[in-house]
């Protein structure tokens, strides 16, 4: 029996306003983007989050299962192992909560984001990681109706080794120690809210100042760039 994965809308919201706040500064970074990819994008919330600073962009979702219904944006039934869009066609490419999906073909998914990029484009992953004693704990004692049975978050060093055999990682930020499932546990024991609020502060502060701890955490966002020169194989097998 799964059980329904409610959350309290003020803890949620707080806890992932970090979170959230990154895509709006990658869709920043890079100006004047006209095409952006939402790998794995289902409805494509993701990249309609990356082109919040480009409002003309045209918005690509790619996904096995595509689930229409926003008009802003174009749904490509396909693999995220087989994107089916040229060479070079994205300013941006955005995965949320897709690469561990993928864990044998990692290589290949990270391939395919690398040629759909311009040089110079930008990719951003927002993943779990397997570390986190709490989240997985959650993950195998409790079956919930938004995560599939059998997930296996990557661990960081695996992600960040795929990244770099074609990309370039430009900035990586760490997110939850102890409140990624906060918002779950206040939306069923709402005296709890307080206590909440203050694991999410605790979590913010602890890994931006102690980075011992950032091993535990419990998500990551990864932001990489195409090179502007294409990486030899002898430059990918040095910095994997």
């Amino acid at each position: 029996m799964k059980v329904e994965w409610k959350v309290d809308r003020d803890v949620q919201k707080r806890a992932w306003s970090r979170i959230r706040a990154v895509t709006g500064e990658v869709s920043k970074m890079v100006p004047e983007a006209k095409v952006i990819i939402d790998v794995g994008g289902g409805a494509g919330w993701f990249g309609l989050h990356l082109a919040e600073a480009h409002p003309r962009a045209s918005v690509i979702s790619v996904d096995t299962v595509p689930r229409p219904g926003e008009s802003k944006v174009t749904h490509l039934k396909a693999s995220a192992l087989d994107v089916p869009v040229s060479n070079g066609k994205a300013d941006i490419v955005g995965a949320n909560a897709i690469l561990h999906h993928v864990p044998d073909s990692l290589d290949r998914c990270i391939s395919e984001v690398a040629r759909v990029l311009k040089p110079g484009g930008l990719f951003l992953t927002q993943e779990p990681l397997a570390d986190n004693p709490i989240a997985r704990l959650v993950r195998g004692a409790v079956t919930t109706d938004i995560h599939e049975e059998g997930e296996c978050p990557l661990e960081y060093e695996v992600l960040e080794s795929a990244i770099n055999s074609h990309l370039e990682i430009v900035k990586t930020e760490f997110h939850f120690l102890t409140s990624y499932i906060a918002p779950h546990l206040v939306a069923r024991m709402p005296s709890l809210k307080g206590v909440g609020l203050v694991l999410v502060r605790f979590d913010e502060k602890a890994l931006e100042n102690l980075p011992g701890l950032r091993a535990k955490a419990a998500y990551v966002s990864i932001i990489a760039r195409k090179p502007q020169v294409q990486l030899s194989e002898n430059d990918r097998k040095t910095r994997s």
